[in-house]
């Protein structure tokens, strides 16, 4: 072998380890780089994924309270019916009892009329008693059944309100 061919021979060996160092820190270099960005990308799916759990658990119990508090306004709303229709049914009895008083009072009184013009009187007497408290009780039934829808009606405006507030309001800024 000449000094030529072993000059050669060094040169394409030195070529051949040089482009295999370089091509061994090209590839430490893509897996360092493939690790990196791997790791950095766990690390940002992760903080996503407790990010995203935070907000689920957030909402569920916003949720939560939402449902409890609907729930308590029409317990209440159901109360207030239910106080509305006692009202009610108390004011038909105390209304069925004076009239029933009043009736017999009529009758006793028709039982002692001695002329016409007494029981033309009389008659005239009970027609505007009955009136008067017709009236007078259809009056206080209606004002008492408008108390009951006011009142039965409050706590759901307030969910209503509350809702509003709470999913339209932010939405429309």
């Amino acid at each position: 072998m000449t000094t030529t061919e072993t000059h050669s021979g060094k040169v394409a060996s030195e070529t051949a380890e040089k482009i295999a160092a370089a091509g061994k820190e090209t590839l430490e270099t893509v897996m360092k780089m493939g690790a990196d960005a791997t790791a950095e990308s766990y690390k940002n799916a992760t903080a996503f994924g407790k990010e995203q759990l935070h907000m689920a658990r957030d909402s569920y119990s916003k949720a939560t309270v939402y449902g409890k508090d609907n729930l308590d306004a029409m317990s209440e709303s159901a109360a207030a019916v239910v106080a509305g229709w006692e009202a009610y049914y108390a004011g038909a009895v105390d209304y069925a009892k004076s009239a029933m008083a009043e009736h017999m009072d009529m009758v006793q009184r028709f039982l002692t009329v001695k002329t016409p013009q007494e029981l033309m009187d009389l008659q005239v007497e009970a027609a505007n008693l009955a009136v008067n408290r017709a009236v007078a009780q259809s009056t206080k039934m209606n004002a008492i059944a408008a108390e009951t829808m006011t009142k039965a009606l409050e706590p759901i405006k307030g969910r209503i309100d509350s809702t509003v507030e709470a999913f339209v309001t932010p939405r429309a800024i």
